[in-house]
Order: C-alpha cells, then structure tokens, then sequence
C-alpha cells in the first residue's frame, strides 16, 4: 500500500476548484462509511440523488472511480477521500471484506494484462511503404509552410535591423499578430516561439537585451534549419520538425519498433500545469530513471475542462515503460505501460555545484540549442537573497537565480522545509535560471 501526501494527492487535482472541494469533503462527518486494506481505499457520500456516491482509489496502482456525474477525473469526491485518508488514517478500519462493487473493479483491474498486447510485426516491404507514405506526409507539410519560413525569416532580420531598443514599443499585439500568421502558415511551432518575446519584461533591469537576442537567435537558427533540412543529420531533422509543428502521431510512436524504449523504475520529480489563451491545458510531469539516469517529459494536453489520465503520480517512484520521441537531445516520451508505484525510492547522483551544471548544460545546448527546459539535480543548495532578489547558492558559494516570478510561497515552503540549512534539490534549468522542482529532507523526496 502506498500513501500519499497532502502535496502528492493535490497534484493529482485536474483543477483549483476541484482541490477546494475535495478538501471540503475531507472530514468523516460528511461521508456515510468509509475502509480501507493494502490494495483499495473506498468510501460512501451523501450526494445530490437519493443513493450515496460511492468512491474507490486503487492504492497499489494510484486509480480513481467514482459513481458521481462530474467530468472531471479525479473528481472531488475521490479528492476528498483520499485527503480524509491521509489526515485521519487512524479513524479508518482496515478490513479484507471488500464490498462487491469494490472487489468487482479492483478484480477487473487486476486482470488487465500489464503490457498491451503487442501487434504482428509488419514485414520489410510493408514497413518501407510506411516510411515513403510518412516521408511523403512531412515534405508536403515542409512545403505548405515554406512561404510562413520566409515570411518570418524577413520579420526576424527586418526586427533586429530596427535595433534591440525599439522592443519596448512593441505592444503584445504586435508580437500576437506574427505569431497568428505562423498558426495560419501551418507552422504552429514557430508561433510559439514567436509569443516568448511578449514574455520578456522590458521594463525591469537590462537583462531583457540578453533574452530577446537569444530568443530571435533561437527563431533565426531554425529557419535555418528549415530551409536546409535535407542537409542536416536525421535526428537533428527530427527536431526541427517538432519544433516547427510536425509532431509525430503518438500512436505511431508506440507501435515503431525502431523507436527507443525504456524500461524502468521512473522517478515523478513534479508536475507543472498551465492554461495558454486558446484555452488549452498543457500539462508536464518531470521523470528520471533510476536505472537508465535519463530524464523523460510526459507532455499531456486537454482542451477547456476535459480530464487528463494521469498515470504517473508526482513524487513516487513508477515501474514503467517509456518510448521516446527521437531527437538529438531525446526528453519527451510516452507512457507504452505503466505498472505499481511506491514512495519509497533512494537519491540519485547529484552535480556537486553550478560549475558542473554548466558544463552539463554547454553539452546538451551543442546537441540541441533550443533547450529551454533541462530538468538537473544538485547536492547542498541554499536559498539566499542577492541585489533583491532570491538565488540558490552551491556549496562553492556561486549563485544561480531564481526567475523573477516564482511563486514565493514556494520558497518559503523550501525554506521551512529544509529549516534554513542547505538541501539536495531537482530543478529544471530555464535558460540562465532555476526552477525547483523538489527537494531531498531526510532521504525523503518533497514536491514543492
């Protein structure tokens, strides 16, 4: 049985709303019974209709079902339960006498295979035609945002022409308006690329002359490698495609044979979730493995209110395989199987200070120098104030900033957390700052 903490149940909240109810729930006077044994959590509410709601979480392999209406997975009943569980475990009976509508789905679960089920391999010649059919698919996408490529490629040499300081003239639309025609040009990616100037801030400091010419370096290095795809190696193709907006199709990915797997015992280090302005939901867990030291991001997205199926949980350890997205830099993968998971797991080998980190980072910026998101961990990290502002200093005394707009309620979390004394703590690398992640207290991990 693996019990999760306050912090590990919230992340696992499809929204704020949701996370508010659920802890509105988390008292024993609202629910009609409640058990719990080492496999299965279940409990019985008053709702709206004349029968109890009745509520069901799967512990060894973290699940949710409920028999209440709500879209949203998992919804605030199994929140509630789940919270009221690891607030008030002394208040729960533990019985092997599952009720039959418990038993009948953790059975069901049971006995779904762990893996899918895998397809005959296709022979040679079938598998050639899929490569020409797909090859054929991509140079005709290449083609129909050529005239975006050239059209951003003027913007980009007109816009540094006119000088870094003619920048914070620019209001929002000016950069929305570029960005838009990159999505009309079938070129998506280079849009959001686009969007990141508008995200700069202008008027605090001069660092701002640094990010926009990195950021127009960024745009200008790939619509160079647009235009001379043909001649670049196949995996760096590959990242250009994905950058500019030919994503591969999940599906495909499972099913290509050639495709990296990994099995192993993944680390959830965290979990970051936005909403863009087309009302899109981007969700990120952040995993490393255990056995094989590679990180992997499970990137999840759902339009408005529709659920994510979260298979991971943040800050447990899974027994899982991943495939990965081919790549110079290889991160984003998919979940091809996903088995239990534990809270228990040991701490990985750290950089022991930022000298490190940034050799680390030189060596993954010349194999993929649009990075933006390099998830790192280091050893004996401790958050201090410099020129006003909040950086994690190493053990050699070198500091790294924070970005301007982290959530300073999580710094005061890492600070009460750790006491005021230094800590081992994963992060991700965001251009020339850090962003924590979790830390390590104890040889325990902590989300924050």
């Amino acid at each position: 049985m693996n019990q999760l903490t306050e912090e590990q149940i919230a992340q696992l909240s499809p929204d704020t709303a949701s996370l508010a109810a659920g802890k509105g729930l988390a008292g024993t006077s609202k629910w009609v019974s409640f058990a719990y044994n080492e496999r299965v959590l279940w409990g019985e509410i008053k709702g709206s209709g004349s029968t109890p709601y009745r509520s069901q979480i799967d512990l060894t392999n973290t699940a949710f079902k409920c028999s209440c209406p709500s879209r949203k997975f998992p919804c605030k009943h199994g929140l509630g339960l789940y919270l009221m569980f690891t607030r008030n475990f002394a208040d729960f009976t533990k019985t092997e006498n599952e009720p039959v509508w418990v038993k009948e789905w953790m059975d069901k679960r049971a006995s779904k295979p762990a893996t899918t089920e895998p397809k005959p391999e296709a022979d040679v010649e079938t598998v050639a035609k899929q490569a020409k059919a797909k090859e054929k698919r991509q140079n005709k996408r290449l083609e129909e945002i050529a005239g975006g490529v050239a059209e951003l490629d003027l913007w980009v040499k007109d816009l540094l022409r006119g000088g870094l300081l003619a920048f914070p003239e620019k209001g929002p639309q000016f950069w929305k308006k570029t960005a838009a025609r990159m999505v009309d040009a079938k070129a998506p990616g280079l849009g959001n690329m686009v969007k990141e100037f508008q995200e700069i801030n202008y008027f605090s400091g001069n660092t701002w002359q640094g990010e926009a010419l990195q950021q127009a370096t960024k745009i200008f290095m790939l619509l160079e490698g647009v235009k001379n795809i043909d001649a670049l190696p196949t995996l760096v193709q590959e990242d250009v495609k994905s950058l500019i907006g030919i994503s591969r199709n999940q599906k495909e990915l499972l099913e290509d044979a050639a495709a990296e797997k990994i099995k192993d015992i993944w680390l959830v280090l965290g979990r970051q979730r936005e909403v863009n302005d087309e009302d899109l939901t981007i969700q990120r867990d952040w995993l490393y493995g255990t056995q094989s030291k590679r990180f992997a991001l499970i990137l999840n997205f759902a339009y408005r209110s529709a659920p994510i199926q979260n298979l991971v949980v943040p800050g447990t350890a899974t027994q899982a395989e991943l495939v990965f997205y081919p790549g110079n830099y290889p991160l984003r993968a998919a979940i091809k199987m996903v088995g239990s998971n534990s809270t228990q797991f040991s701490i990985p080998e750290m950089f022991g200070n930022w000298d490190a980190v940034q050799e680390y980072y030189t060596q993954i910026l010349s194999k993929f120098p649009w990075a933006d998101n390099i998830p790192l961990f280091v050893k004996d990290l401790l958050p201090v104030t410099h020129a006003s502002k909040w950086h994690l200093r190493d053990s050699d005394g070198y500091i790294m900033p924070l970005p301007a707009d982290f959530d300073i309620q999580k710094l005061y979390q890492i600070l009460a957390i750790s006491g005021g004394a230094s800590v081992h703590m994963s992060f991700l690398r965001q251009k020339d700052t850090v962003v924590p992640l979790g830390v390590w207290v104890d040889g325990k991990y902590k989300l924050i």
